[in-house]
């Protein structure tokens, strides 16, 4: 797809790439650019926890809270 075509359609190239697809754009005719999907690593779980209080107030604890707030040295550090 040329420059100007994919700036007059734009959007519907953001939607066509959020399907999968991938867009070579040209200038004159000649390859300068490539509009891929992003690709989510799926390996490390987000952890969204609500806490009882906070619940549909749209509150959220980002992180994990079954890991120790310090590492364990600083926990000697503390005593």
């Amino acid at each position: 797809m040329n420059v100007s075509d994919a700036k007059s359609h734009f959007s519907s190239l953001v939607d066509a790439v959020e399907k999968g697809t991938t867009i070579l754009i040209c200038r004159r005719n000649l390859p300068v650019a490539q509009i891929v999907p992003v690709v989510r690593e799926k390996s490390a779980p987000r952890h969204r926890t609500v806490v009882g209080w906070a619940k549909n107030t749209g509150v959220r604890i980002l992180g994990d809270l079954t890991k120790p707030a310090l590492p364990a040295r600083n926990w000697e550090m503390l005593r």
